[in-house]
């Protein structure tokens, strides 16, 4: 299944390291994409999440689970939420994004892959138990977690990455109703082409999810506009039309 790779596939991703945007494409620039394609993030040891409310909706629908696996049934929705954000804010810039696996990069696409783990001021305490409002992860209370993550071409060169957290707004960048309409209907639509489960995540644990994604979302689009790949205006326009 596979929030199994969500809680292994961390050790595919072991060693991320930091670097700024586009220091690791070089000088000469990278050619525009045919898709981009977002992969299933990982999720270190150390990270959880906390939504009761559903899992039990969960329940509802598919019956009981063991205990232990609600955590990996979450992580697996996280996981969704953060992906199909990531996708529709891409296309939401005029690029062709699409959720999918890491061999289904072809040919001119380019492949971004992701691992979220507990910060490193959080990891290295253990002078402390953590209290509630101190979870590392996702749920209720301050969350301590970044996501590393990488682009990479079809061949699997490293063209850049980066770290993001869940911080930033709630909602919509812009705060616009008719945008985080557009926004949200956008995201429904890359999670139904990922098959999630329509039972929909508690407010806070949804929104941090969605907050990584945007923000790893921007910084795709920064390196996306630097490597000259973001077409103009009217060439979007007339693409949707």
């Amino acid at each position: 299944m596979r929030f199994a790779y969500v809680c292994f596939g961390a050790l595919l991703l072991a060693g991320c390291a930091n670097s700024s945007l586009g220091s690791l494409g070089g000088s000469s620039s990278v050619a525009r994409p045919k898709t981009i394609i977002v992969t299933d993030f990982a999720f270190g040891p150390d990270v959880t999440a906390v939504d009761r409310a559903y899992t039990v909706r969960l329940e509802r629908k598919i019956g009981p689970f063991p205990p232990h696996e609600r955590k990996l049934r979450t992580l697996e929705r996280v996981n969704e939420e953060i992906v199909a954000t990531i996708v529709a804010t891409l296309r939401g810039a005029g690029l062709e994004a699409q959720p999918g696996g890491p061999d289904s990069a072809t040919d001119g696409a380019v492949l971004v892959s992701g691992e979220l783990k507990a910060t490193e001021a959080v990891a290295n305490d253990v002078r402390r138990p953590k209290p509630v409002t101190e979870q590392i992860g996702f749920g209720a209370g301050r969350s301590n977690f970044a996501a590393d993550v990488k682009v990479l071409s079809s061949g699997k060169r490293q063209l850049t990455s980066f770290s993001v957290d869940a911080g930033g707004p709630r909602g919509s960048p812009a705060g616009n109703a008719k945008l985080a309409a557009a926004q949200n209907a956008a995201i429904s639509t890359a999670l139904a082409e990922q098959k999630a489960a329509p039972e929909k995540l508690s407010p806070d644990t949804e929104g941090q999810a969605r907050r990584i994604g945007r923000n790893a979302a921007e910084k795709i689009l920064a390196y996306a506009k630097e490597q000259g790949w973001l077409a103009a205006p009217a060439e979007v326009t007339e693409a949707k039309q």
